[in-house]
């Protein structure tokens, strides 16, 4: 029980300070209901910068997706079977252009983006690490009013770890591919669909899968909480198998702009989305705290 209460207060420790980091300055709070963001509170307000080029420019044009269970967040889950998972992830936009393409204002980034996501299994006061899944990749993203446009390239691998030591098999699973997804705004609710093809595979599976969903933050709430809502449907090949998601909880929204904080319960079904568990059926129901970055 310490072991978990000291990973929890480090992990608390780790979300206070990126929340802090991700918030705006206090001398130019950003009001996400302001008439510079098409977007309704809940949603993360999206990237301005003079027009032009510029270095190095915060925030990006295509937020997570916190109804999809394999995009970067910062997140602490406990689930049904007795498992805590973590995930960790972070970006930096290297290059931001503001313009107008088509008469409407448009914002492109491009920059790196890593992620890894860990699962430890209950053992009496012990939480020994099963598995690790870790990526790195490049994005080109755009956001043209209530439009949404990314572009990836991503590497990942996955791999079993000291608690599962000589008690299943290993094997070698490394992948590079390309990802196109759209998203768009439509009132409170965030719209998406992707497509992803892979350049490299081990072990060799059919190359094309492709990606449904949506999310809402609703427009009722007490105080700065609001209730939220979503589901993400991955439709692949046989020996990956489809598998889908649905959330809900309360997303605690800052005044500053920065990334809300939710507390969610997420039930998942299909194959086991973890690279050294891919062949496997699952079904699993979820409760934890997650923040975008």
């Amino acid at each position: 029980m310490l072991v978990f209460m000291g990973f929890f207060f480090r992990f608390g420790a780790l979300l206070l300070l990126c929340a802090h980091a991700s918030a705006a300055p206090k001398s130019s709070p950003v009001n996400v209901e302001s008439a510079q963001s098409p977007y309704p509170t809940g949603f993360p307000s999206a990237p301005d910068q003079p027009e032009g080029w510029q270095a190095l420019p915060p925030g990006r044009p295509f937020p997570s997706l916190p109804s999809d269970p394999r995009d970067l967040k910062i997140g602490l889950r406990k689930n049904s079977k007795k498992e805590l998972e973590a995930d960790v992830g972070g970006y930096r936009s290297f290059a931001g252009w503001k313009g107008e393409i088509g008469g409407r204002p448009t914002v492109l980034h491009t920059g790196l983006e890593g992620g890894a996501y860990f699962l430890m299994v209950q053992e009496g006061s012990k939480f020994p690490l099963h598995s690790s899944d870790g990526l790195i990749g490049l994005y080109a993203e755009a956001a043209r009013g209530r439009s949404l446009f990314q572009f990836r390239f991503t590497h990942i691998s996955a791999h079993l770890s000291d608690g599962l030591y000589n008690v299943r098999e290993r094997f070698s699973y490394t992948r590079e591919f390309v990802t196109l997804r759209t998203a768009k705004q439509v009132d409170f609710l965030r719209l998406y669909a992707g497509y992803q093809f892979l350049v490299h595979t081990k072990p060799a599976l059919p190359r094309h899968s492709g990606q449904l969903g949506g999310y809402a933050v609703f427009p009722w709430h007490w105080s700065n909480v609001h209730p939220w809502a979503g589901a993400d449907l991955r439709v692949r090949n046989r020996q990956e198998g489809t598998t889908w998601a649905v959330s809900a909880g309360a997303a605690f929204v800052s005044s500053l702009g920065a990334p809300p904080l939710r507390l969610s319960a997420t039930y998942l079904k299909g194959h086991d989305l973890r690279g050294q568990f891919f062949r496997e059926q699952t079904e699993k129901a979820s409760f934890g705290l997650d923040m975008d970055f």
